[in-house]
């Protein structure tokens, strides 16, 4: 048993990575902006209120913990229009959880989550690695990087995980434009892939060439921006022809895997169980 702290634990995702967390046998402790709704943690998940900017909170909720997920972030759009902000939390915020693990608890392990947003729009048709330049191309996906740096030049344990688009099983009304166009490569993530993934990371064996992974869903889920459409559109029994897509490429290809889920074994969900599940849930709203 480990005692897991998570910044941005009381968020969409942070709750489920503290659930799991829980789950799993770890004292967890969820740390969030006092203003955060904390309603409905799972149990033996305890509740931190404080702010990723304050030197005094991050130090007192790091101390004494064997890991530290790190989710908290501004995130587009907002990342994206206010500036300055995604710039003191996402990487002022990184490089202070950074200092106090170094301070408080230098033997943990600091999981980051990033975004393949670091690679920037796709230049070829190849598949990315990690060893591909960063290549940011607006606010959120600049401060990932540089938040990603304070990280690797850092002398702590730590694992970055590089989160393609994530895929929720349940119905959401399209987007006004699909962040990608028709013939794009894409390859997302399940959410709860994402999420292992995440909980993973937290005390995998990990190598150096493992430090770093491309959190994908793998070969069942590499298509099409098109046909990820099309797929969604029957579903809802919307012509895919209506479809509207954004001008310019969105932040999306291929990824290799490169040995990341062989040391996380986080792909547990096929592209068509996806399907199924997305299905079950418009079905399920449909009847009733």
């Amino acid at each position: 048993m480990a005692r897991v702290l998570v910044t941005g634990g009381a968020g969409s995702m942070g709750r489920l990575v503290c659930s799991r967390l829980a789950a799993n046998g770890h004292e967890v402790k969820a740390f969030d902006l006092p203003s955060a709704n904390f309603g409905g943690m799972a149990d033996g998940v305890i509740a931190v209120p404080g702010d990723l900017t304050s030197v005094s909170d991050v130090a007192d909720s790091v101390n004494g913990s064997d890991a530290v997920v790190h989710l908290a972030a501004i995130l587009p759009p907002t990342a994206d229009e206010l500036i300055d902000l995604a710039q003191k939390v996402n990487v002022d915020g990184t490089r202070i959880i950074v200092d106090a693990i170094s301070s408080h608890a230098p033997s943990s392990r600091l999981v980051f989550s990033s975004s393949v947003s670091i690679y920037g729009r796709p230049s070829d048709d190849g598949i990315i690695t990690i060893s591909e330049p960063y290549n940011p191309d607006d606010n959120y996906a600049k401060t990932k990087a540089e938040s990603e740096q304070i990280v690797a030049e850092s002398a702590l344990d730590y694992c970055i995980l590089r989160i393609s688009g994530v895929s929720i099983p349940v119905f959401q009304e399209p987007p006004a434009a699909w962040p990608f166009l028709p013939d794009q490569k894409i390859e997302f993530v399940h959410r709860d892939d994402a999420v292992n993934a995440i909980v993973a990371g937290a005390d995998a064996e990990l190598t150096d060439a493992t430090r770093v992974i491309n959190v994908s869903g793998g070969p069942t889920w590499r298509m099409t921006g098109a046909k990820y459409v099309a797929d969604y559109f029957n579903m809802i029994e919307v012509d895919p022809a209506d479809a509207v897509y954004q001008d310019e490429p969105g932040h999306f290809s291929w990824y290799s895997d490169e040995g990341g889920n062989t040391s996380l074994n986080y792909q547990q969900n096929s592209y068509q169980q996806y399907l199924d599940q997305l299905q079950a849930d418009i079905d399920r709203l449909m009847e009733g």
